[in-house]
């Protein structure tokens, strides 16, 4: 009996991964921004990048999400994604012990510092996600639970449950529709009518009266105002959001290039980019900019900044490093028991 040839690795998306890589660098670019805040046109362009650049980040999560449940998506779940965060918040916990850390760092367990966010929510979405797959209007009933979870003055930075639920929607529309937009969404006009939409954006975007209302990690009357203002916000936030996420993505390329292969790693730059920006805040580097370059030269060298620095952390060597800790095997053979041992 002949053996079985081997199976073939699946054949990635180049136009996701070159999505991936450019949104995992605005967000890296978004944090580079954040310890320049005050100046306007800084604040400005830090509001622009997110009313979009995390919900089209999630609405990727969706499109290659499963609508089931199994064995083999839980131990995804608890190894890719839980343990790397109980590593990445430990991580982080002992950081904020160096000299001039910008911040207290971690609040507990339960509390995902900065960033770390990301994993129990992604976690969280791929577990409602089969559920609400089977609910008969799936988006209208995640629409519904994103705005009256912000009635709840409780719904907060714990486990990150205010973010899970806000974000929800841009889950779902990428699971039900990135096939049809990704067809729909092409040609020269939608180029331009993406470039129009960016733009007012950029506008709508100095229009936003505190930029908490951009994270959804708040209820309305911890962003003092009553619950129909802050539906209503919310309404809106998820609304500029969806339009973000489609101009953004009609203009990412769809052929691959020598840098695509990088997107398949963006959730390990996203996981590690944090020690560098917090790093360079303690260095001076941030204070150093703000006192000798004007804003622009300042978010163009940081954008620029951000690129190199994915690049670095995106890499084939630095996913070797990292690999022990976004992806724990080590951890895997010690405490998974395959079923039948």
């Amino acid at each position: 009996m002949k053996p079985l040839p081997a199976r073939a690795p699946p054949v990635r998306d180049p136009w996701k991964d070159n999505a991936r890589l450019a949104l995992i660098t605005l967000v890296v670019f978004g944090h580079c921004l954040e310890p320049l805040r005050g100046v306007a046109s800084i604040d400005a362009l830090y509001r622009f990048l997110y009313l979009f650049h995390m919900p089209a980040f999630v609405f990727l999560s969706g499109a290659v999400a499963r609508a089931d449940v199994d064995l083999k998506l839980l131990k995804r779940i608890a190894f890719q994604l839980l343990l790397p965060y109980l590593l990445f918040q430990g991580l982080y916990a002992l950081a904020a012990h160096a000299p001039g850390w910008p911040d207290d760092g971690p609040a507990g367990i339960t509390t995902p510092y900065w960033l770390l966010w990301y994993l129990p929510s992604l976690a969280a979405w791929r577990l409602l996600l089969p559920v609400f797959m089977r609910l008969r209007h799936p988006l209208a009933l995640a629409v519904l639970l994103a705005l009256a979870a912000g009635w709840a003055d409780d719904v907060g930075y714990r486990m990150s449950l205010s973010r899970t639920v806000a974000f929800f929607p841009f889950f779902v529309i990428g699971h039900l529709y990135a096939p049809a937009w990704r067809e729909r969404l092409r040609g020269p006009l939608a180029c331009v009518l993406a470039l129009a939409s960016l733009f007012a954006l950029g506008w709508a975007a100095t229009t936003v009266p505190d930029s908490r209302w951009l994270y959804g990690s708040n209820g309305y009357t911890a962003l003092g105002v009553d619950d129909a203002a802050g539906t209503l916000w919310r309404l809106l936030r998820l609304g500029a959001g969806v339009a973000g996420t489609a101009a953004f993505l009609v203009l990412v390329p769809q052929r691959a290039y020598a840098v695509t292969a990088a997107g398949a790693r963006s959730l390990q730059a996203y996981l590690a980019h944090g020690f560098v920006v917090k790093f360079a805040v303690v260095a001076g580097v941030f204070g150093w900019l703000e006192a000798s370059e004007p804003p622009l030269v300042n978010a163009l060298a940081l954008l620029l900044a951000a690129w190199v620095l994915v690049r670095l952390l995106a890499s084939v060597p630095a996913a070797r490093l990292l690999s022990p800790l976004t992806s724990p095997q080590w951890l895997e053979r010690h405490l998974w028991r395959a079923p039948g041992a």
